[in-house]
């Protein structure tokens, strides 16, 4: 009895570390800008192809945002959430309206716990092809999730508590792999798949010609009106590289995974600040 009172002190103790860190990590990262070009993502079904010719819904799962892109034989899924997540994922397609079916596609824009989790349940009851870039295609299909780079110390604390919890999933087969860009043309809508490493190897931004534009985690919404490219990331360079290779289509509207939209000004300012912090 005493061993499993301890016991739960020592993990009530870990736990709200855990959460004092992260309060502390989000509001002292000094990888961040502050901009008031941030709007509120639009809901689901708030936006068509017949409204301004948008064709993205966001859906939240969890922490992150699920996308549906509505093209012209369907609809292209990008990210699928943490593991475990089947009956909130069949919720996400009711909320968005969307026939699993219907998915002809899904996205992954990397490989990290909170975009890959449920893969293997998303592809099983939407028959869609899986997306991914080639350097995450075995870890893919072993359930392996890519390791997060942390830059400071709440990052590796969460690093750490998630190993306790196990990093496995379950994996599957990608259906197509990329290594620089892939045309979306044959999934009914004008754009493309472009690699914009950085924030980890394998991490992907999808562009649409129609002015919209899907970045994953390469930035984020670290509170309202801040814009930051977060605790982790593998290569600052290389992800404002790939900032600036994003920031040359100048989209109107720039979905992130952790947050709402943004327009083509507030990644500049963000890139500004970014480069200005790093001494570049």
């Amino acid at each position: 009895m005493r061993r499993n009172k301890a016991l739960l002190i020592v993990v009530g103790l870990i736990v709200g570390l855990c959460l004092l860190f992260l309060v502390f990590g989000f509001m002292f990262n000094p990888a961040r800008v502050t901009s008031d070009q941030i709007v509120a993502a639009p809901e689901p079904n708030d936006i068509s192809l017949d409204d301004q010719d948008f064709a993205v819904q966001p859906v939240k799962l969890g922490h992150p945002n699920v996308y549906f892109i509505e093209t012209t034989t369907g609809y292209i899924m990008v990210d699928v959430g943490m593991p475990n997540l089947e009956k909130q994922l069949d919720e996400v397609f009711d909320k968005a309206r969307v026939d699993p079916k219907s998915v002809k596609l899904i996205i992954l824009t990397h490989g990290h716990m909170d975009h890959v989790g449920t893969i293997a349940y998303a592809k099983q009851v939407t028959g869609g092809d899986v997306l991914c870039h080639q350097s995450y295609a075995h870890g893919l299909e072993s359930g392996d999730i890519e390791q997060a780079v942390a830059q400071n110390f709440t990052g590796r604390l969460l690093n750490f508590m998630t190993g306790l919890l196990g990093t496995k999933f379950e994996g599957v087969k990608p259906d197509i792999v990329v290594t620089d860009e892939f045309d979306l043309s044959k999934y009914g809508i004008a754009g493309k798949i472009i690699h914009t490493p950085g924030h980890s190897p394998s991490s992907l931004s999808i562009i649409l010609d129609n002015g919209e534009a899907l970045v994953g985690d390469i930035v984020r919404e670290e509170e309202p009106g801040v814009i930051g490219v977060g605790m982790f990331y593998e290569d600052k360079q290389a992800l404002l590289g790939s900032l600036e290779k994003i920031a040359a289509y100048e989209s109107s509207i720039i979905y992130l995974s952790h947050g709402d939209h943004i327009d083509n000004l507030a990644l500049a300012n963000a890139i500004e600040t970014i480069n200005a912090e790093s001494g570049n």
